[in-house]
């Protein structure tokens, strides 16, 4: 351990966050082989607390005629799959008895399905979902204060110009340095080139979509890019086509990572590039057909996750909004062994582009519409470089004017202050022809 992590883990353990030891149970479990065990005891775990302290599940369970644990995984494949519409229709309901003792806060489902929904999570699953990111990075070969770099969006660093004391202190600890992937200029992107050719980090950590831009922006105005050692991609999907771009540009391996607000990172890929490995300590997936039974191991269908690790706020069987297939080999050429996801198709977002040159990503429009109870579903369009199209459908007849003006003024923050921001209020968004929905969309042609 160098200073940077043991000064990173005690700050974390000061004010009840026990990364370290998340991190250290981790470590210690790669060496077994047994990841089937582990998350079928944390299962076990999971599905006692709902019985005694969470009103929908105890329900579920009563009906069932279930009064205790026997077999977790064959009791949670008779628990029902658990939508978006479910969570808001039984939020109450889905909240834990003992929430009041537990140290606990907001977040908001990321949105890939156009529809976010406000979730509580706990001090524990904070801590878990922290220590199995560190563990995604040491696989791709950078451990915690060693140097890395971001391409990573943070609406902060725009909205109020500086990420704040926190942020910057924590980037001290963990030795980050970062670019703002909502929006990426000419001269940003030159800058961090120039960064990366200075100074080789032992690991790249990026939107899939933001690092593609970079490699096709080095490409096209044929700026050389020395070697770099990992690239650890997320927040999007990763298509064989930007995987072939961005290792060639950037003259290193991939690491594949997936996951979501609502669970925390899912799976990721090792150095074998054969797949995503489920984090065991994590979560438990299911791939299931339309009728929400098993497909067999190789076939794609619908991914349910459920969190291991939020007691406050159990998700039994979510539907995360993705579609993916299992590996039929639960051992990896790594040594690794555990449920391995050989596909994942998820969510779809473009880039929206302005007349000067500048990228952002759309995933900053869909980050202006969380939190906000008036919208059940959304799209966001860009028509041209100066009009933003909003479609919305509400969650009732009325939607506050003073949060349809903060989107207005947090659009054109980005997009200028000339842009025009326009809403359109509609029954239901369907998905595209391929079937897969696309939150944003953009008509700009390419630059």
């Amino acid at each position: 351990m160098n200073l940077r992590s043991i000064l990173y883990f005690q700050a974390h353990q000061l004010i009840g966050m026990p990364i370290g030891r998340e991190y250290r149970q981790l470590l210690l479990e790669e060496t077994t082989d047994k990841p089937e065990e582990i998350t079928r005891m944390l299962v076990a775990d999971l599905l006692s607390h709902c019985q005694r302290n969470v009103p929908y599940y105890r329900e579920w369970m009563n009906k069932l005629g279930i009064s205790s644990v026997q077999d977790p995984l064959a009791l949670l494949s008779q628990l029902p799959i658990l939508t978006k519409d479910i969570i808001r229709q039984n939020s109450d309901r889905l909240i834990s008895a003992d929430l009041k003792r537990r140290r606990w806060q907001y977040n908001t489902s990321g949105g890939s399905t156009g529809e976010p929904v406000r979730l509580i999570q706990d001090r524990q699953f904070t801590a878990r979902t922290g220590a199995i990111q560190l563990l995604s990075f040491h696989w791709a070969g950078r451990d915690v204060g060693e140097p890395a770099v971001r391409v990573w969006g943070s609406e902060r660093d725009i909205l109020q110009g500086s990420m704040g004391l926190k942020m910057s202190l924590l980037n001290r600890l963990t030795n980050d340095t970062w670019l703002n992937a909502f929006r990426l200029t000419p001269a940003s992107m030159c800058k961090f080139i120039d960064l990366l050719n200075a100074n080789q980090p032992k690991l790249i950590i990026a939107y899939a979509q933001a690092i593609y831009e970079l490699a096709q922006f080095a490409e096209q105005e044929q700026i050389s890019v020395t070697p770099q050692r990992a690239i650890l991609t997320s927040a999007g999907t990763l298509h064989p086509f930007m995987r072939q771009k961005i290792e060639s540009i950037f003259q290193c391996k991939i690491f594949n990572r997936y996951g979501s607000r609502e669970v925390g990172d899912i799976a990721c890929e090792c150095k074998a590039h054969s797949g995503l490995h489920v984090f065991s300590r994590g979560c438990y997936v299911e791939v299931v057909d339309e009728e929400g039974h098993p497909v067999p191991r190789g076939e794609e269908g619908e991914i349910l996750v459920t969190s291991l690790a939020n007691y406050a706020m159990p998700l039994i069987r979510y539907a995360i909004g993705d579609r993916g297939s299992l590996s039929p080999d639960d051992t990896c050429a790594c040594g690794r062994k555990g449920l391995i996801f050989q596909k994942i198709s998820g969510r779809n977002v473009d880039t929206f582009k302005k007349a000067d040159g500048t990228l952002i990503d759309g995933e900053y429009f869909t980050h202006l519409l969380y939190f906000r109870d008036g919208v059940r579903k959304f799209q966001v369009i860009q028509k041209d470089y100066k009009t933003i199209l909003f479609k919305i459908v509400k969650t009732s007849s009325e939607w506050p004017p003073e949060e349809r003006q903060e989107i207005i003024q947090k659009t054109r923050r980005l997009m200028g202050d000339d842009c025009i921001v326009t809403f359109e209020f509609v029954d239901q968004i369907p998905p595209a022809d391929s079937g897969k929905y696309r939150y944003t969309i953009s008509e700009v042609s390419p630059l």
